[in-house]
């Protein structure tokens, strides 16, 4: 369908453990994307969230209420082909498969439970298509609510990859957000992979993606609001990380408050990277999974959209 801004208008919703992730994008016959809109929801589908545990059931029921509201906006967008995924909490719960089912009921459209091996591929094509780095070895790292994906390619190859069992929500939940906790927990987590010590051998080009990424970027920049555009690409280093974060709240970027108090964990998470990867800091993507499973929807019917210039002037 030719939806209001031209072009075959697709969406994608990202049900995060943290956040509900919207993109619709219009695709036009010369291979070229752009944005036609997009929203970030916090509504904490991880909160409680314990090891073999369900889903609590307000967050359930707020997360779904959310998803079948962002489909409504994407069909009135001119959305057809609208699609959601989850991550780490549908993942992680026992009743994350029948979650995903209720929601793709309520709202009229196919929900998919993506493994932790899934979402690391599609958060490595996001980076590597959305700031072309097709042709370098680059490890991308995407910080989500529950989990934390690290994959590594080279010319696009995908070499390795993991899905860490930690995220900015998890941690702050299960450290209280105590510092040194959370230190330890991620020490942990780390030295699980051999992958940080692959990427400093290959001397990576290391992109972070995901929400903690993303905010920290826009109040370095000084942003008032988010900014996608000037937020894609900026370069994070590592030593400012937690400088960087207390400016939440002194004013510019209006961050909300649920993203507010998981920002120290997401900034420890990545602190923690950059010491094991032993890198001074890090290239922001702003594209993240929600990005790459689109364009891949959008290839299973034929039709090619290159992300690189979604906020073009059209």
């Amino acid at each position: 369908m030719t939806g209001p801004g031209g072009g075959d208008t697709a969406a994608a919703i990202d049900v995060g453990s943290n956040s509900v992730l919207l993109l619709t994008v219009a695709a036009h016959a010369d291979g070229t994307a752009h944005a036609l809109d997009e929203a970030v929801v916090t509504t904490r589908l991880g909160e409680g969230l314990r090891a073999g545990g369900p889903l609590d059931a307000a967050a359930a029921a707020r997360t779904s209420a959310c998803v079948v509201d962002l489909a409504t906006r994407a069909r009135a967008h001119g959305a057809v082909d609208v699609r959601a995924f989850a991550t780490g909490a549908a993942r992680r719960a026992t009743d994350g498969a029948a979650f995903a089912a209720g929601v793709a009921r309520a709202a009229r459209m196919p929900v998919e439970v993506l493994s932790g091996e899934r979402e690391a591929r599609l958060a490595y094509d996001a980076a590597v298509h959305g700031l072309g780095l097709e042709r370098e070895c680059v490890l991308a790292i995407d910080v989500g609510g529950a989990s934390t994906e690290l994959t590594l390619g080279r010319a696009g190859t995908i070499e390795a990859s993991t899905s860490l069992d930690v995220g900015a929500l998890a941690l702050t939940e299960s450290t209280q957000g105590a510092a040194g906790a959370m230190r330890a927990h991620v020490a942990r987590s780390l030295a699980s992979t051999d992958l940080p010590a692959r990427a400093r051998a290959a001397v990576a080009i290391v992109v972070v993606s995901g929400g903690t990424a993303t905010t920290l970027a826009a109040l370095a920049l000084g942003l008032a609001t988010y900014e996608p555009r000037r937020v894609h690409g900026t370069r994070l280093a590592a030593r400012e990380l937690a400088a960087i974060a207390e400016r939440v709240g002194c004013g510019g970027l209006l961050v909300e408050p649920g993203r507010a108090a998981i920002l120290p964990a997401g900034t420890c998470i990545l602190e923690s990277v950059a010491r094991a990867l032993d890198v001074d800091g890090f290239v922001v993507s702003d594209h993240g999974v929600r990005h790459a499973y689109l364009r891949a929807a959008l290839a299973e019917r034929g039709i090619a959209a290159s992300m690189t210039a979604l906020w073009a002037p059209t």
